[in-house]
């Protein structure tokens, strides 16, 4: 793709109805430019005879003439808008479908149940590093579930039921925390998930997007005072799941509408979701609930380009696509990233092959080769002070395929300059990781500091590359393509951190091939 582009998604659900324009860069990497959400509940405007009435079909036809109108502010490639649960639901589904093109001219595709729950398992096996998970989907009138495996569907299923008619169901208006309520709510949950053979315990994550999870997520972290910003692959275990309902039960509704990370058009129907979400976990007996913040709309996306330029998303190499269009945003000197990485590989390799690390070895190079290919990208900002730039840009950036421990072990390995801001970065996260790990790090964070003063012109080659035991230090030979006078320099100055790899003295053998 040679220039920018702009897509429209319009996500008409029981709950809310949403317009999306996403722009896409050179590097395929796409930012929303406009999100506009409209807790419009259609569900409630389904009668008796499960039509959508004139009052509901009213509603949907304001909204999408006010999205027309915003769209049509810019130059839009292409619109896609989707109607889920209610309209699929709904027994006049293709008359309203047929009203809303001729009222706006806008076409509305009805995805079945199946296509719904693909377009998120989509867009999380594109944005996650998973392979194999369950992904639940909870909507205002559906819960999409599936089941995973080498990023395909193996089982989906759509249960009738979703956040809206969980409250229509259980829940009184004016009092949606009741004991009876929540009983009530929890024994039908257990029974809806127990009909299905495949939701058994597999020790796999759940990873769950949607609006309901995104808030209970954010909450949270509000309540435990996550150290970083950036909700994407955050985490809970079952018992983070029962404190944030803890927390919901114990509120008014008054208060639960001012509550801080809760949306307060979900604050009736949070309680729902978290009750959906714990029994799912009780049924499957997973080790992990997992937010992801790419879902369905994301998915429409992506398959649309996809169909257009083949493999942009691609659910293989993650982490190493969220890497390359990091590099890409920031303006990296791609080869000069390279030429690093290679470098880094290389004097890692003779370390392996000498024996000098031992098991070290192995947790360095699960590190060194993101970290090499990110190390000081916050010069992009300001070169003196790009080790702060560094470790703020990739702590606070939701980095596709990296959990957020990942992210500041990334973080500390982008920033590496010394020991002490080593530990001023580290010291918010420090019970995220064993000593050990910290150590592992912080060596790898050396190793690339020093492979950088190999890198200093970048034009240089390496030709033959050593390391031999002199029994009180090591000789590291290097042979280049001309003669080293800036490596020479620079290495020499910077070749206590290789020391401190070896745990031994470096004597720099320069040679021109």
């Amino acid at each position: 793709m040679k220039k920018k582009k702009n897509i429209a998604i319009i996500d008409i659900g029981s709950n809310t109805v949403r317009l999306v324009i996403y722009q896409l860069n050179e590097q395929m990497v796409f930012t929303e430019l406009q999100n506009i959400k409209l807790p419009v509940r259609l569900y409630q405007f389904l009668d008796e005879e499960n039509e959508l009435t004139k009052t509901g079909v009213h509603q949907l036809l304001r909204v999408m003439n006010l999205f027309k109108e915003i769209a049509h502010s810019y130059a839009l490639e292409e619109m896609i808008a989707t109607a889920t649960a209610v309209i699929r639901q709904s027994k006049n589904a293709q008359e309203i479908l047929e009203v809303v093109e001729k009222k706006t001219g806008i076409t509305i595709r009805l995805l079945s149940e199946k296509e719904e729950a693909y377009y998120g398992q989509y867009a999380i096996v594109r944005t996650t590093a998973f392979s194999e998970a369950y992904t639940i989907d909870m909507g205002g009138g559906s819960t999409e579930i599936t089941y995973f495996k080498d990023n395909e569907i193996i089982y989906s299923h759509s249960f009738p039921f979703g956040v809206v008619t969980l409250k229509q169901l259980f829940f009184n208006e004016h009092s949606p925390n009741n004991e009876h309520a929540l009983e009530q709510t929890n024994s039908y949950l257990k029974k809806q998930f127990a009909s299905l053979p495949w939701l058994k315990d597999r020790k796999i994550p759940i990873i769950a997007i949607g609006g309901s999870s995104r808030n209970i997520a954010t909450v949270h972290e509000r309540m435990t005072d996550f150290p970083v910003v950036g909700i994407h692959q955050y985490e809970m275990k079952k018992k983070d799941l029962k404190d944030t309902l803890t927390l919901f039960t114990s509120l008014s509704f008054s208060e639960l509408q001012s509550l801080d990370g809760l949306s307060k058009e979900r604050a009736d129907i949070i309680i729902p979701a978290n009750l959906t979400f714990i029994a799912l976990m009780e049924q499957v007996h997973a080790p992990k609930f997992i937010f992801c913040n790419k879902g369905l709309r994301e998915g429409l996306l992506m398959e649309s380009v996809n169909q257009k330029y083949p493999a942009t998303y691609s659910p293989h190499h993650v982490k190493m696509t969220s890497i390359q269009r990091f590099v890409d945003t920031y303006q990296i000197d791609n080869y000069r990233t390279k030429k690093r990485t290679q470098i880094v590989e290389l004097l890692l390799n003779e370390i392996k092959q000498k024996q000098l690390m031992n098991d070290e070895i192995e947790q360095l190079t699960a590190y060194v080769s993101y970290g090499s290919q990110l190390y000081h990208i916050g010069s992009y900002i300001e070169e003196d002070n790009s080790a702060y730039h560094s470790f703020y840009l990739l702590a606070n950036s939701n980095l596709n395929g990296f959990t957020h421990r990942e992210r500041i072990s990334l973080a500390l390995l982008a920033s590496y300059k010394n020991k002490s801001l080593f530990k001023l970065f580290v010291k918010p996260f420090k019970q995220w990781f064993t000593e050990e790990e910290l150590k592992y790090i912080r060596l790898a964070g050396s190793l690339i500091k020093f492979c950088e003063a190999l890198n200093i012109t970048t034009v240089n080659e390496i030709i033959h590359f050593s390391l031999k035991d002199k029994e009180t230090y090591f000789v590291l030979k290097v042979e280049w393509s001309f003669d080293p006078v800036a490596e020479e320099y620079r290495a020499n100055r910077q070749k206590k951190n290789l020391e401190n790899i070896i745990n031994k003295k470096v004597v720099i053998d320069f040679k021109k091939a």
